[in-house]
Protein backbone atom coordinates (compact mmCIF):
# COMPACT_ATOMS: atom_id res chain seq x y z
CA UNK A 1 0.00 0.00 0.00
CA UNK A 2 1.18 3.39 -0.57
CA UNK A 3 1.86 6.06 1.61
CA UNK A 4 2.29 9.52 1.16
CA UNK A 5 2.56 11.68 4.50
CA UNK A 6 -0.81 14.49 4.93
CA UNK A 7 1.28 17.80 4.97
CA UNK A 8 -1.14 19.73 7.86
CA UNK A 9 -2.02 16.44 10.17
CA UNK A 10 1.30 14.34 9.89
CA UNK A 11 -0.80 11.62 8.75
CA UNK A 12 -0.65 8.85 6.44
CA UNK A 13 -2.83 9.71 3.62
CA UNK A 14 -5.38 6.98 3.23
CA UNK A 15 -7.93 6.79 0.43
CA UNK A 16 -10.95 4.17 0.39
CA UNK A 17 -9.79 0.74 -0.51
CA UNK A 18 -6.35 0.75 1.48
CA UNK A 19 -5.89 -1.33 4.25
CA UNK A 20 -4.29 -0.43 7.71
CA UNK A 21 -4.36 -1.84 10.86
CA UNK A 22 -6.81 -5.07 9.35
CA UNK A 23 -9.37 -2.21 8.23
CA UNK A 24 -10.78 -1.43 4.96
CA UNK A 25 -10.54 2.50 4.68
CA UNK A 26 -14.13 3.76 3.07
CA UNK A 27 -14.45 7.50 3.80
CA UNK A 28 -12.65 10.15 5.83
CA UNK A 29 -14.82 11.42 8.80
CA UNK A 30 -12.88 13.92 10.53
CA UNK A 31 -9.35 15.58 10.91
CA UNK A 32 -8.14 16.95 13.92
CA UNK A 33 -4.81 18.00 15.57
CA UNK A 34 -4.63 14.15 17.09
CA UNK A 35 -5.14 12.53 13.96
CA UNK A 36 -7.64 11.86 11.20
CA UNK A 37 -10.40 9.00 11.68
CA UNK A 38 -11.71 7.31 8.89
CA UNK A 39 -14.80 5.20 8.28
CA UNK A 40 -13.74 1.51 7.95
CA UNK A 41 -14.39 -2.03 7.71
CA UNK A 42 -12.65 -4.49 10.23
CA UNK A 43 -11.93 -7.12 7.74
CA UNK A 44 -11.62 -10.43 10.05
CA UNK A 45 -14.87 -9.62 11.89
CA UNK A 46 -16.73 -7.49 8.69
CA UNK A 47 -18.07 -5.03 10.97
CA UNK A 48 -17.84 -1.25 10.35
CA UNK A 49 -15.07 0.97 12.62
CA UNK A 50 -13.87 4.20 13.26
CA UNK A 51 -9.94 3.79 12.62
CA UNK A 52 -7.84 6.93 14.09
CA UNK A 53 -4.44 7.39 12.82
CA UNK A 54 -2.42 9.22 15.26
CA UNK A 55 -0.34 12.12 13.63
CA UNK A 56 3.48 11.12 12.96
CA UNK A 57 4.56 13.97 14.86
CA UNK A 58 2.97 13.11 18.28
CA UNK A 59 3.45 8.94 17.80
CA UNK A 60 7.24 10.00 17.44
CA UNK A 61 7.34 11.20 20.79
CA UNK A 62 8.43 8.21 23.60
CA UNK A 63 6.40 9.39 26.52
CA UNK A 64 3.00 9.96 24.12
CA UNK A 65 3.42 6.80 23.14
CA UNK A 66 3.94 5.07 26.26
CA UNK A 67 0.71 7.00 27.29
CA UNK A 68 -0.88 6.48 24.51
CA UNK A 69 -0.45 2.43 24.50
CA UNK A 70 -1.50 2.63 28.15
CA UNK A 71 -4.63 4.44 28.18
CA UNK A 72 -5.54 2.74 25.13
CA UNK A 73 -6.11 -0.67 27.47
CA UNK A 74 -7.76 1.36 29.89
CA UNK A 75 -10.42 2.95 27.59
CA UNK A 76 -10.85 -0.71 25.77
CA UNK A 77 -11.70 -1.94 29.66
CA UNK A 78 -13.70 0.81 30.34
CA UNK A 79 -17.66 -0.51 29.17
CA UNK A 80 -20.54 2.15 30.09
CA UNK A 81 -23.56 2.25 27.39
CA UNK A 82 -22.83 5.94 27.29
CA UNK A 83 -19.28 5.85 26.19
CA UNK A 84 -17.79 4.78 22.78
CA UNK A 85 -16.50 1.11 22.51
CA UNK A 86 -12.95 0.29 21.80
CA UNK A 87 -12.20 -2.28 20.43
CA UNK A 88 -8.46 -1.86 20.08
CA UNK A 89 -5.19 -0.14 19.25
CA UNK A 90 -1.97 -0.63 18.19
CA UNK A 91 0.93 -0.03 15.88
CA UNK A 92 1.46 -0.60 11.99
CA UNK A 93 4.82 0.26 10.19
CA UNK A 94 5.24 2.95 12.78
CA UNK A 95 1.59 4.41 12.82
CA UNK A 96 -0.02 4.22 15.99
CA UNK A 97 -3.64 3.68 15.44
CA UNK A 98 -7.37 2.93 17.84
CA UNK A 99 -9.50 1.50 16.47
CA UNK A 100 -13.36 2.26 18.17
CA UNK A 101 -17.35 1.24 17.22
CA UNK A 102 -18.74 3.32 14.73
CA UNK A 103 -21.49 5.15 15.32
CA UNK A 104 -24.10 5.81 12.84
CA UNK A 105 -25.41 9.51 12.83
CA UNK A 106 -23.84 12.62 13.42
CA UNK A 107 -22.67 14.66 16.71
CA UNK A 108 -23.74 17.36 18.78
CA UNK A 109 -21.18 20.00 17.28
CA UNK A 110 -22.96 19.00 13.93
CA UNK A 111 -26.47 19.30 15.00
CA UNK A 112 -26.13 22.35 16.84
CA UNK A 113 -24.46 24.11 13.83
CA UNK A 114 -27.15 22.76 11.84
CA UNK A 115 -30.25 23.26 13.45
CA UNK A 116 -28.65 26.35 16.07
CA UNK A 117 -30.65 25.92 19.63
CA UNK A 118 -32.13 22.70 20.60
CA UNK A 119 -35.55 22.74 22.63
CA UNK A 120 -34.74 22.62 26.56
CA UNK A 121 -35.63 18.99 27.05
CA UNK A 122 -33.39 17.59 24.24
CA UNK A 123 -30.77 19.42 25.59
CA UNK A 124 -31.11 18.34 28.65
CA UNK A 125 -31.26 14.97 27.65
CA UNK A 126 -28.02 14.62 25.76
CA UNK A 127 -26.57 16.45 28.71
CA UNK A 128 -27.38 13.41 31.66
CA UNK A 129 -26.57 10.80 29.15
CA UNK A 130 -23.10 12.20 28.80
CA UNK A 131 -23.04 13.01 32.43
CA UNK A 132 -23.91 9.15 33.44
CA UNK A 133 -20.83 8.36 31.30
CA UNK A 134 -18.91 10.70 32.95
CA UNK A 135 -19.85 9.55 36.39
CA UNK A 136 -18.46 6.37 35.86
CA UNK A 137 -15.40 7.60 34.13
CA UNK A 138 -14.93 9.70 37.22
CA UNK A 139 -15.96 6.90 39.87
CA UNK A 140 -13.23 4.76 37.66
CA UNK A 141 -10.76 7.46 38.73
CA UNK A 142 -10.54 8.68 35.15
CA UNK A 143 -10.64 12.79 34.01
CA UNK A 144 -11.88 13.52 30.35
CA UNK A 145 -10.27 16.51 30.22
CA UNK A 146 -12.10 17.20 26.52
CA UNK A 147 -16.20 17.19 26.87
CA UNK A 148 -16.88 19.38 24.01
CA UNK A 149 -19.82 18.97 21.67
CA UNK A 150 -17.47 17.77 18.56
CA UNK A 151 -17.28 14.80 21.07
CA UNK A 152 -20.66 13.77 21.77
CA UNK A 153 -21.95 11.27 19.22
CA UNK A 154 -25.48 11.18 18.54
CA UNK A 155 -27.64 8.00 16.95
CA UNK A 156 -31.06 7.43 16.67
CA UNK A 157 -33.79 9.93 17.10
CA UNK A 158 -36.86 11.67 19.24
CA UNK A 159 -37.21 8.94 22.20
CA UNK A 160 -34.83 6.91 21.08
CA UNK A 161 -31.84 9.45 20.62
CA UNK A 162 -28.87 7.78 22.35
CA UNK A 163 -25.40 10.41 23.14
CA UNK A 164 -21.93 8.65 23.44
CA UNK A 165 -18.83 10.47 24.82
CA UNK A 166 -15.91 9.87 22.57
CA UNK A 167 -12.33 9.99 21.97
CA UNK A 168 -10.91 8.93 25.57
CA UNK A 169 -8.04 8.75 24.16
CA UNK A 170 -7.59 12.07 25.80
CA UNK A 171 -8.33 10.99 29.46
CA UNK A 172 -5.55 11.08 32.01
CA UNK A 173 -5.73 8.39 35.30
CA UNK A 174 -4.57 10.80 37.60
CA UNK A 175 -2.25 8.40 39.57
CA UNK A 176 1.55 8.21 40.93
CA UNK A 177 3.66 7.54 37.56
CA UNK A 178 0.92 8.67 35.38
CA UNK A 179 1.42 12.51 34.58
CA UNK A 180 3.55 11.37 31.46
CA UNK A 181 2.74 14.92 29.69
CA UNK A 182 4.13 17.55 29.90
CA UNK A 183 3.25 20.00 33.04
CA UNK A 184 0.71 21.94 31.97
CA UNK A 185 -0.37 20.78 28.71
CA UNK A 186 -3.46 21.68 27.03
CA UNK A 187 -5.45 18.87 25.83
CA UNK A 188 -8.89 20.79 25.76
CA UNK A 189 -10.49 22.97 23.56
CA UNK A 190 -10.68 26.64 24.47
CA UNK A 191 -14.52 27.20 24.21
CA UNK A 192 -15.17 24.21 27.00
CA UNK A 193 -11.83 24.13 29.11
CA UNK A 194 -12.25 24.81 32.78
CA UNK A 195 -10.50 27.95 34.34
CA UNK A 196 -8.04 25.44 36.62
CA UNK A 197 -6.97 23.81 32.96
CA UNK A 198 -6.88 27.12 31.84
CA UNK A 199 -4.34 28.14 34.19
CA UNK A 200 -2.22 24.85 34.04
CA UNK A 201 -3.78 23.89 37.69
CA UNK A 202 -4.25 20.02 38.33
CA UNK A 203 -7.64 19.08 36.74
CA UNK A 204 -10.08 16.50 38.25
CA UNK A 205 -14.11 16.37 37.99
CA UNK A 206 -14.79 19.32 38.66
CA UNK A 207 -13.43 20.21 35.46
CA UNK A 208 -14.91 17.77 33.57
CA UNK A 209 -18.56 19.02 34.89
CA UNK A 210 -17.25 22.88 34.03
CA UNK A 211 -17.23 21.78 30.84
CA UNK A 212 -20.19 19.63 30.24
CA UNK A 213 -22.00 22.82 31.50
CA UNK A 214 -20.15 24.87 28.26
CA UNK A 215 -21.75 21.60 26.15
CA UNK A 216 -24.95 22.06 27.86
CA UNK A 217 -25.57 26.06 27.26
CA UNK A 218 -24.17 25.56 23.38
CA UNK A 219 -26.86 22.98 23.33
CA UNK A 220 -29.74 25.55 24.87
CA UNK A 221 -28.21 28.59 23.01
CA UNK A 222 -26.45 27.60 19.86
CA UNK A 223 -23.26 29.08 21.12
CA UNK A 224 -20.72 28.52 23.56
CA UNK A 225 -21.40 30.41 26.55
CA UNK A 226 -18.20 33.05 25.71
CA UNK A 227 -17.81 33.35 22.24
CA UNK A 228 -15.34 36.57 22.23
CA UNK A 229 -13.83 36.01 18.60
CA UNK A 230 -10.41 35.75 19.87
CA UNK A 231 -8.61 33.08 21.63
CA UNK A 232 -6.89 35.70 24.48
CA UNK A 233 -10.36 36.95 24.57
CA UNK A 234 -12.46 33.66 25.43
CA UNK A 235 -9.39 32.38 27.43
CA UNK A 236 -9.90 36.01 29.84
CA UNK A 237 -13.52 35.28 29.54
CA UNK A 238 -13.55 31.89 31.41
CA UNK A 239 -11.51 33.03 34.12
CA UNK A 240 -12.87 36.33 34.74
CA UNK A 241 -16.22 36.77 33.70
CA UNK A 242 -19.72 35.88 34.72
CA UNK A 243 -21.46 32.80 33.56
CA UNK A 244 -24.41 33.94 31.16
CA UNK A 245 -27.77 33.33 32.03
CA UNK A 246 -29.70 31.65 29.31
CA UNK A 247 -32.98 33.16 30.37
CA UNK A 248 -31.72 36.64 28.33
CA UNK A 249 -32.19 34.01 25.42
CA UNK A 250 -36.05 33.11 26.60
CA UNK A 251 -35.20 30.05 28.35
CA UNK A 252 -36.47 28.73 31.74
CA UNK A 253 -35.18 30.75 34.20
CA UNK A 254 -34.26 27.56 35.72
CA UNK A 255 -31.93 26.95 33.98
CA UNK A 256 -29.86 30.13 35.02
CA UNK A 257 -28.99 28.88 38.33
CA UNK A 258 -28.09 25.15 36.64
CA UNK A 259 -25.24 27.07 34.27
CA UNK A 260 -24.75 29.37 37.18
CA UNK A 261 -23.26 26.42 39.40
CA UNK A 262 -21.78 24.23 36.75
CA UNK A 263 -19.67 27.14 35.55
CA UNK A 264 -18.51 28.51 38.74
CA UNK A 265 -15.13 29.88 38.63
CA UNK A 266 -14.42 28.21 42.00
CA UNK A 267 -14.61 24.38 41.43
CA UNK A 268 -15.35 23.33 45.05
CA UNK A 269 -18.88 24.86 44.08
CA UNK A 270 -19.53 23.52 40.77
CA UNK A 271 -22.06 20.37 41.11
CA UNK A 272 -20.31 17.11 43.34
CA UNK A 273 -20.85 15.26 39.93
CA UNK A 274 -21.99 15.44 36.40
CA UNK A 275 -25.09 13.10 36.46
CA UNK A 276 -26.12 16.55 39.29
CA UNK A 277 -25.98 18.18 36.58
CA UNK A 278 -27.60 16.17 34.37
CA UNK A 279 -30.78 15.79 36.17
CA UNK A 280 -30.78 19.60 37.62
CA UNK A 281 -30.64 20.48 33.62
CA UNK A 282 -33.63 18.03 33.04
CA UNK A 283 -35.53 19.31 36.35
CA UNK A 284 -34.81 22.94 34.87
CA UNK A 285 -35.98 22.48 31.35
CA UNK A 286 -39.15 21.12 32.89
CA UNK A 287 -40.25 23.59 35.06
CA UNK A 288 -39.23 22.09 38.22
CA UNK A 289 -36.85 22.47 41.19
CA UNK A 290 -34.04 20.84 41.80
CA UNK A 291 -35.24 18.60 44.47
CA UNK A 292 -32.65 15.24 44.08
CA UNK A 293 -29.94 14.55 46.76
CA UNK A 294 -26.72 15.12 45.28
CA UNK A 295 -24.00 12.86 45.63
CA UNK A 296 -19.91 12.82 44.37
CA UNK A 297 -19.21 9.31 42.55
CA UNK A 298 -15.18 10.71 41.97
CA UNK A 299 -12.90 8.46 43.33
CA UNK A 300 -9.02 8.41 43.76
CA UNK A 301 -7.30 11.12 42.46
CA UNK A 302 -10.23 12.26 39.80
CA UNK A 303 -11.76 13.18 43.19
CA UNK A 304 -11.86 17.00 43.98
CA UNK A 305 -8.81 18.02 46.05
CA UNK A 306 -7.32 14.39 45.94
CA UNK A 307 -3.74 14.74 46.48
CA UNK A 308 -0.37 12.64 45.30
CA UNK A 309 -0.43 11.09 48.62
CA UNK A 310 -4.22 10.44 48.59
CA UNK A 311 -3.86 9.38 44.69
CA UNK A 312 -1.22 6.30 46.33
CA UNK A 313 -3.64 5.23 48.22
CA UNK A 314 -6.58 5.43 46.47
CA UNK A 315 -5.79 4.17 43.07
CA UNK A 316 -2.80 2.55 41.95
CA UNK A 317 -1.66 2.89 38.38
CA UNK A 318 -2.07 -1.10 38.01
CA UNK A 319 -5.62 -1.35 39.38
CA UNK A 320 -7.92 -2.42 36.86
CA UNK A 321 -10.73 0.07 35.80
CA UNK A 322 -13.61 -2.66 36.94
CA UNK A 323 -11.91 -2.34 40.56
CA UNK A 324 -12.34 0.75 41.12
CA UNK A 325 -15.68 1.62 39.05
CA UNK A 326 -17.48 -0.53 42.11
CA UNK A 327 -16.72 1.13 45.04
CA UNK A 328 -19.54 2.62 46.81
CA UNK A 329 -20.77 6.34 46.13
CA UNK A 330 -19.31 9.06 48.75
CA UNK A 331 -22.21 11.25 49.35
CA UNK A 332 -20.65 14.80 48.98
CA UNK A 333 -20.22 17.79 51.63
CA UNK A 334 -21.93 21.21 51.23
CA UNK A 335 -19.33 23.15 49.18
CA UNK A 336 -20.06 26.38 50.81
CA UNK A 337 -18.98 24.64 53.90
CA UNK A 338 -16.31 22.46 53.45
CA UNK A 339 -14.69 23.43 50.52
CA UNK A 340 -11.42 20.71 49.85
CA UNK A 341 -9.60 23.68 48.20
CA UNK A 342 -8.62 27.27 49.04
CA UNK A 343 -9.90 29.92 47.09
CA UNK A 344 -7.80 31.09 44.39
CA UNK A 345 -5.83 34.64 44.57
CA UNK A 346 -7.55 36.69 42.26
CA UNK A 347 -5.24 37.12 38.98
CA UNK A 348 -4.53 40.66 36.88
CA UNK A 349 -5.74 40.01 33.40
CA UNK A 350 -2.34 40.14 31.86
CA UNK A 351 -0.84 37.48 34.23
CA UNK A 352 -3.76 35.47 33.46
CA UNK A 353 -3.50 35.87 29.36
CA UNK A 354 0.02 34.95 30.10
CA UNK A 355 -0.53 31.34 31.99
CA UNK A 356 -3.26 30.48 29.63
CA UNK A 357 -1.17 31.17 26.35
CA UNK A 358 2.28 29.49 28.21
CA UNK A 359 0.51 26.36 27.80
CA UNK A 360 1.67 24.45 24.54
CA UNK A 361 -1.28 24.70 22.40
CA UNK A 362 -0.49 22.57 19.68
CA UNK A 363 -3.31 19.92 20.73
CA UNK A 364 -6.56 22.75 20.27
CA UNK A 365 -8.17 20.58 17.61
CA UNK A 366 -9.50 23.08 14.84
CA UNK A 367 -12.22 21.44 13.58
CA UNK A 368 -14.20 21.78 17.47
CA UNK A 369 -14.19 25.19 17.89
CA UNK A 370 -17.92 26.03 18.01
CA UNK A 371 -19.83 29.05 16.32
CA UNK A 372 -16.80 31.59 17.15
CA UNK A 373 -18.17 35.15 17.44
CA UNK A 374 -18.45 37.02 14.11
CA UNK A 375 -15.89 40.44 14.38
CA UNK A 376 -18.94 42.69 13.69
CA UNK A 377 -21.00 44.59 11.34
CA UNK A 378 -17.62 46.62 9.59
CA UNK A 379 -16.63 44.65 6.69
CA UNK A 380 -13.41 46.44 6.32
CA UNK A 381 -12.50 44.88 10.10
CA UNK A 382 -10.35 41.39 10.07
CA UNK A 383 -11.99 38.83 11.34
CA UNK A 384 -9.87 37.57 14.04
CA UNK A 385 -11.83 34.45 14.83
CA UNK A 386 -10.49 32.25 11.83
CA UNK A 387 -7.96 29.80 12.48
CA UNK A 388 -4.24 30.39 11.53
CA UNK A 389 -3.58 27.84 8.90
CA UNK A 390 0.23 26.06 9.37
CA UNK A 391 1.42 27.86 6.49
CA UNK A 392 0.71 31.18 8.57
CA UNK A 393 1.96 29.84 11.72
CA UNK A 394 5.26 28.39 9.75
CA UNK A 395 5.97 31.86 8.07
CA UNK A 396 6.08 33.33 11.21
CA UNK A 397 8.64 31.79 12.88
CA UNK A 398 10.82 31.85 9.85
CA UNK A 399 10.03 36.01 9.54
CA UNK A 400 11.05 35.80 13.14
CA UNK A 401 14.39 33.92 12.33
CA UNK A 402 14.99 36.45 9.49
CA UNK A 403 14.32 39.70 11.31
CA UNK A 404 16.56 38.46 14.04
CA UNK A 405 19.36 37.79 11.75
CA UNK A 406 18.82 41.15 10.35
CA UNK A 407 18.91 42.98 13.46
CA UNK A 408 15.67 44.49 12.65
CA UNK A 409 13.78 45.77 15.38
CA UNK A 410 11.15 47.18 13.39
CA UNK A 411 10.05 43.53 11.67
CA UNK A 412 10.61 41.89 14.94
CA UNK A 413 8.07 44.44 16.51
CA UNK A 414 5.37 44.27 13.31
CA UNK A 415 5.56 40.52 14.25
CA UNK A 416 4.32 40.56 17.69
CA UNK A 417 1.36 41.29 19.61
CA UNK A 418 1.14 44.26 21.90
CA UNK A 419 1.01 41.56 25.09
CA UNK A 420 3.54 39.49 24.10
CA UNK A 421 5.36 37.65 26.88
CA UNK A 422 9.41 36.23 26.32
CA UNK A 423 10.27 33.97 28.76
CA UNK A 424 13.74 32.91 29.86
CA UNK A 425 14.79 30.86 32.96
CA UNK A 426 16.61 34.15 34.26
CA UNK A 427 13.14 36.23 33.75
CA UNK A 428 9.96 37.02 31.89
CA UNK A 429 10.17 40.41 29.44
CA UNK A 430 6.56 41.41 29.03
CA UNK A 431 5.37 43.52 26.03
CA UNK A 432 5.77 44.54 22.78
CA UNK A 433 8.40 47.54 23.53
CA UNK A 434 9.93 45.68 26.55
CA UNK A 435 10.55 42.24 24.06
CA UNK A 436 11.84 44.12 21.07
CA UNK A 437 14.27 46.97 23.55
CA UNK A 438 15.74 43.09 24.56
CA UNK A 439 16.55 41.77 21.30
CA UNK A 440 17.97 45.25 20.48
CA UNK A 441 20.52 44.99 23.72
CA UNK A 442 21.35 41.93 22.28
CA UNK A 443 21.89 43.29 19.03
CA UNK A 444 24.76 45.85 20.47
CA UNK A 445 26.18 44.00 22.73
CA UNK A 446 27.58 41.37 19.86
CA UNK A 447 26.44 41.81 16.18
CA UNK A 448 24.68 38.70 14.46
CA UNK A 449 25.84 36.98 11.82
CA UNK A 450 23.32 34.18 11.38
CA UNK A 451 20.18 32.60 12.99
CA UNK A 452 18.79 29.43 12.03
CA UNK A 453 16.04 27.65 13.14
CA UNK A 454 16.71 23.52 13.03
CA UNK A 455 13.85 20.78 12.47
CA UNK A 456 11.21 23.52 12.47
CA UNK A 457 7.58 22.49 13.65
CA UNK A 458 4.51 24.32 13.13
CA UNK A 459 0.82 23.93 14.34
CA UNK A 460 -2.02 25.55 13.27
CA UNK A 461 -5.15 26.04 14.65
CA UNK A 462 -7.16 29.02 16.96
CA UNK A 463 -4.14 29.49 18.63
CA UNK A 464 -0.79 28.49 16.89
CA UNK A 465 2.61 26.65 18.27
CA UNK A 466 5.79 26.74 16.50
CA UNK A 467 8.78 24.71 18.24
CA UNK A 468 12.70 24.42 16.72
CA UNK A 469 16.24 24.36 17.51
CA UNK A 470 17.79 28.13 17.51
CA UNK A 471 21.72 28.32 16.53
CA UNK A 472 22.88 32.04 16.69
CA UNK A 473 26.18 33.01 15.40
CA UNK A 474 27.93 36.22 16.18
CA UNK A 475 31.12 38.42 15.24
CA UNK A 476 32.92 37.12 17.95
CA UNK A 477 32.25 34.32 20.42
CA UNK A 478 30.50 30.76 20.43
CA UNK A 479 27.52 29.86 18.48
CA UNK A 480 24.03 30.31 21.13
CA UNK A 481 22.20 27.30 20.47
CA UNK A 482 18.75 26.10 22.32
CA UNK A 483 14.92 25.76 22.20
CA UNK A 484 12.54 27.90 21.30
CA UNK A 485 8.69 27.80 21.54
CA UNK A 486 6.34 30.08 19.92
CA UNK A 487 3.11 30.45 20.34
CA UNK A 488 1.17 32.67 18.05
CA UNK A 489 -2.58 34.02 17.83
CA UNK A 490 -4.62 36.05 14.95
CA UNK A 491 -4.58 39.61 15.54
CA UNK A 492 -5.71 42.14 13.30
CA UNK A 493 -5.91 39.62 10.68
CA UNK A 494 -2.74 38.25 11.01
CA UNK A 495 -0.79 36.07 12.75
CA UNK A 496 1.38 37.65 15.53
CA UNK A 497 3.40 36.14 18.02
CA UNK A 498 1.83 36.07 21.64
CA UNK A 499 4.11 33.96 23.74
CA UNK A 500 8.04 33.20 22.97
CA UNK A 501 10.01 31.05 25.15
CA UNK A 502 13.35 30.44 24.81
CA UNK A 503 15.50 27.80 26.80
CA UNK A 504 19.16 28.16 26.04
CA UNK A 505 21.40 25.20 26.08
CA UNK A 506 23.77 24.80 28.98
Amino acid sequence: MQRVTHQNAGVPKLSPGDVFAGCRIEAVLGRGGMGVVYRALQLDLGRPVALKVIASDRAADAGFRERFQRESRLAASFDHPHVVPVHGAGEEDGELYIVMRYVRGSDLHALIKREGRLAPERAAAIVAQVGSALDAAHAAGLVHRDVKPANVLLAGGGEEEHAYLSDFGLTRRLGPGSDLTESGQWLGTVDFASPEQLHGERVDAHSDIYSLGCVLFAALTGKPPFPRGTVPATLLAHLHEAPPRPSAAGLPAQLDRVIARALDKEPSRRYPSAGDLGRAAQAAARGESVTESERSVAVGPAAPGATEATAATAVGVAEPVEATATRPVAAAATPDRHSRRPARKPRSRRRALAAALALPLAGIVTTAVLLLGQSGDDPARPDDSIPLSTEEVRAAAQGFAAAYEREDGRALRGLLSSDVERVLPTGVARGRSAVVREYERQFRANATRTYELVQLQADGGPAGRASARYRVTRQAGAAIEGRLVLGLVRNRGRARIALIAVTPRA
